[in-house]
């Protein structure tokens, strides 16, 4: 018995996303089989495509499909919950459900996950016409969340996160570094909880075109500026309450460091590339900073995710810029890693 064929935008090198007819994956006990409607493009995957390779064995294979944001509509439940034509998001977080984080409701720390353990990262994802995987990872979609929407709900959940876990109280000053989708989704999120005053660092005012015409900031600042420090306690009264890292760089935490007032927290959303980075350690303790991790979120907050959209509190689509066909996924890294294009988030609609 042949398997049936389906278009997939797959990984053939580094930098190069070739669209390949490749047989649809077999369903297996566990398993469930989508027609996939929309999956956001993530930074993540942006630096799979550069190394050319996903995360793991598996996905050092040629042709490997990324893509970790989506959503689709039914066509084979297998021996899962669903009906064949309903409509379904998936969390890519693959823990194992048996380990005590995931005990505890705490599965984005599941030890099996480690941090990496994702389809899309290191088992193929959905940049195709069909997506197969385990029916416990699919979350009905309400009709009020549309198929655009769908595929931001994995940065929003990581945003959403993010927010909880700084415990942001009514009228407090928070700074969001980095300008990517995360940390603009973050910064909404932010003024929604309470915080009076949200502002921004950025290094690059080409990439901040679209915070600009959202007007969710307060205010802009230069990261790279000598005298950030003395403009972020001047705009303050003394230092922001909260800081949030969303890039992942030294220079970034610096920026933190500098902004905070004594006994602020530091929000560390943002993955290193390098495996460490330095940071003045002494400032942290004689000022009493917090640093918190996040990272993704639990199962019961992404639940709460979808719900955030479906309820109307907010709308992710206002940060796409363009939505784009399988074909299209080449061009959208390009222009990704462009530095003079203003380009936020693509979507894929296979």
């Amino acid at each position: 018995m042949f398997n049936q064929m389906m278009r997939a935008a797959v990984l053939a090198g580094p930098e190069r996303i070739e669209v390949k007819q490749v047989p649809v994956p077999d369903v297996g006990p566990g398993m469930i089989e989508i027609a996939v409607k929309a999956c956001g493009v993530c930074g993540s995957d942006v630096h799979m495509w550069k190394a050319g390779h996903g995360w793991g064995p598996m996905a050092q294979a040629k042709d490997f499909i990324m893509g970790h944001e989506f959503c689709g509509v039914v066509t084979h439940p297998c021996d899962g919950p669903f009906e064949v034509g309903e409509r379904v998001t998936f969390w890519a977080n693959l823990y194992c459900g048996e380990c005590d984080m995931c005990r505890a409701g705490q599965e984005q720390l599941c030890r099996e996950v480690n941090g990496q353990n994702y389809m899309g990262f290191v088992c193929d994802g959905a940049y195709a016409e069909r997506f197969v995987g385990p029916w416990r990872n699919a979350y009905r979609l309400p009709d009020t969340v549309s198929d655009v929407a769908a595929g931001l709900i994995d940065p929003l959940m990581v945003a959403y996160h993010a927010v909880r876990r700084s415990g942001i109280r009514l009228h407090e000053r928070v700074l969001v570094v980095g300008g990517g989708i995360i940390g603009q989704l973050t910064a909404e999120l932010a003024k929604k909880a309470g915080a009076s005053f949200v502002a921004l660092s950025k290094v690059s005012e080409i990439k901040t075109q679209r915070a600009r015409e959202l007007g969710v900031f307060d205010a802009y600042f230069d990261g790279n500026a000598p005298d950030r420090a003395k403009q972020f306690h001047e705009a303050t009264d003394g230092g922001f309450d909260i800081a949030i890292e969303a890039v992942g760089s030294g220079h970034a935490l610096a920026t933190c460091l500098d902004a905070v007032r004594p006994g602020g927290k530091i929000i560390m959303i943002g993955n290193s590339i390098a495996p460490e980075i330095p940071f003045a350690m002494n400032r942290a303790v004689l000022q009493e900073i917090s640093l918190i991790g996040s990272v993704s979120c639990t199962r019961v907050e992404f639940e709460e995710t979808i719900d955030l959209i479906a309820k109307g509190m907010i709308d992710p689509t206002r940060y796409v810029t363009e939505v784009l066909p399988l074909e299209g996924l080449q061009h959208a890294f390009e222009r990704q890693t462009d530095p003079n294009d203003p380009a936020l988030k693509f979507v894929v609609k296979p």
